[in-house]
């Protein structure tokens, strides 16, 4: 029955996609909602009249990009039509549609997500466009990087780099702790802090409440360390550091994050893919 409201949901949205216009009202109202929200938007940042003069062949090239997949969409949907009406009439009388029905309905669901992603990435490079039009400070207000499922390549570029900083950080904290691990009782008093310091201070500014606090997680992790075997050190060596390169914050991030308090590249695609964001544009731009 599961797989039957999976099927039912697909094929009724498809066939009204196909087949039922938005009402005026409803059109008017989400027109009126979406130019208040992106006038509001510009007049934060400041927009300047020449700025949006600028912006406009951009943001109607990155429309004609919107409407080309919508209209190629919507070709797609109107070739697999009988497919699914008679998928619908199956589901009606309770069964399940057809092997060749689903095939169908997989395909286009497949060609429909991978011309998503291409029409997002094409908005991605406009974008770059639109980010040289503004100022640096009005550029704070954004987050202009897309999400790793847009660029793929650079994405992986970007983790594989982070991952090689991440194993340079764990390698370089297990030696720390394999060189204090192995002092004599006499240096583990006095030369452990010193070991630390020169450690510590390649990330952390001395004298400062957070390279106090970073020792302190340090001292611990060596005392845990010291109470090892030798077996169980060698065995867990890698582990050990890296729980302490995470302990310090010193784990670099291997996804991006939008910065805080600003408006996120989803929310830009948004805002720019809209017809009504055009309008706004003219109008401000006289």
């Amino acid at each position: 029955m599961k797989s039957c409201a999976k099927y039912a949901a697909f094929v009724i949205t498809a066939l009204m996609m196909i087949s039922v216009a938005p009402t005026a009202s409803a059109d008017e109202l989400g027109d009126a909602m979406a130019q208040a929200d992106a006038l509001a938007l510009f007049r934060r940042i400041g927009l300047q009249p020449s700025q949006a003069q600028q912006m406009i062949p951009v943001v109607e090239r990155i429309q004609d990009l919107v409407r080309q997949q919508r209209q190629a969409d919507e070709q797609r949907l109107r070739q697999i039509r009988p497919t699914l009406q008679q998928a619908r009439s199956q589901l009606v009388a309770g069964q399940m549609p057809s092997e060749q029905a689903q095939r169908v309905i997989a395909s286009y669901r497949e060609q429909r997500q991978q011309a998503q992603l291409t029409l997002m990435r094409a908005v991605d490079r406009e974008f770059a466009n639109l980010e040289n039009i503004l100022t640096r400070q009005q550029n704070q207000a954004f987050d202009w990087t897309p999400p790793e499922s847009v660029n793929m390549e650079e994405s992986m570029q970007r983790i594989l780099q982070q991952q090689r900083v991440a194993m340079g950080r764990i390698q370089r904290a297990a030696e720390v702790l394999n060189s204090v691990k192995h002092l004599d009782t006499f240096n583990f008093v006095t030369a452990r802090i010193p070991i630390l310091t020169d450690y510590l201070s390649l990330y952390y500014r001395p004298d400062t409440p957070e390279f106090e606090q970073a020792m302190e997680i340090a001292i611990a992790a060596t005392d845990q360390v010291r109470l090892l075997t030798e077996e169980q050190w060698q065995t867990n060596a890698l582990d050990i550091a890296a729980d302490l390169v995470e302990e310090l914050g010193l784990m670099p991030p291997m996804q991006v994050r939008q910065r805080p308090g600003t408006v996120s590249w989803s929310a830009l695609y948004r805002l720019f893919t809209n017809e009504q964001t055009l309008v706004v544009l003219r109008g401000l731009a006289g």
